[in-house]
């Protein structure tokens, strides 16, 4: 079986909102994005395209496919395409999620490797780096704001709404490594 290991990061955060995950070469697009869900801890509640070689993937259909024709994007369905057949040891892509909010992953393949079969899972994390932001808040021009808020502290009323939008005790720096494999393990393990 071939695996992938990938660092995905989110783009536009200093330091660095990172995950490094292993992933069957032979899963879909689609499968790929369940994972980095769980991986980052959003809640797939937006729509999400992968960018690979100027190719637009993601979930198409009959009037998703019109819009593209009439502006004259190519998006293919990210259901029928392999990891194996769009990346390769060395790739790096783009995957987009919230088209509102905007948030960027830069994805990097850092090892391809064969390992034996079977696998206790198709997918799991390995490490990772500082917690996911909020859906929601505004991209990362609107999370850097909320962090400021938290900081410093509400100075008004709009402010304090803003910064009810972090859930209880909410730490940028801490990414719960073993929560996330666990949910990992249950989510995509055989």
């Amino acid at each position: 079986m071939k695996m992938f290991t990938l660092r995905i990061e989110l783009e536009g955060v200093e330091p660095p909102i990172w995950r490094r995950i292993q992933i069957d070469a032979g899963q879909s697009l689609w499968e790929l994005h369940q994972v980095i869900q769980v991986a980052m801890g959003w809640t797939n509640s937006h729509m999400h395209e992968f960018v690979i070689k100027k190719v637009r993937y993601r979930e198409t259909t009959e009037e998703s496919d019109a819009e593209n024709a009439f502006w004259g994007v190519e998006v293919r369905e990210e259901s029928e395409v392999t990891l194996m057949q769009v990346i390769h040891s060395r790739s790096r892509f783009l995957y987009v999620y919230d088209f509102g909010d905007d948030w960027r992953h830069v994805i990097k393949v850092e090892k391809t490797e064969e390992v034996p079969a079977p696998r206790h899972a198709w997918a799991s994390i390995v490490d990772g780096g500082r917690n996911c932001p909020p859906e929601d808040v505004g991209g990362v021009w609107g999370y850097l704001e909320l962090l400021e808020i938290q900081k410093r502290g509400a100075q008004n009323s709009d402010e304090a709404l803003f910064l009810d939008m972090l859930p209880e005790g909410f730490d940028p720096e801490v990414f719960d490594l073993e929560e996330t494999r666990a949910i990992m393990e249950e989510s995509f393990g055989e």
